[in-house]
């Protein structure tokens, strides 16, 4: 997936478009499930609180301060 579709999910999930935020969430699945083992079983309440952790940081994350973690990580900003 491109970056800008991807900021553009995030965004409009952050906006409430619950549409968005299930397509985020397919796309973490693997992720989270691979992250839900506990001594190779998988744990239901740890998915789900992954899942609700997934979404609270897509809600509290800000997009615009892009330039300003580039420029922390000493990175230039190919787009300008």
């Amino acid at each position: 997936m491109e970056d800008e579709k991807f900021v553009e999910l995030c965004k409009l999930s952050k906006a409430g478009n619950k549409d968005a935020l299930n397509k985020l969430i397919l796309i973490f699945k693997p992720l989270l499930y691979q992250n839900s083992m506990i001594d190779g079983v998988f744990d239901e309440d740890l998915y789900q609180e992954l899942n609700i952790k997934l979404i609270d940081c897509i809600k509290k994350f800000d997009f615009n301060c892009k330039d300003e973690i580039l420029s922390c990580l000493d990175i230039k900003n190919e787009e300008k």
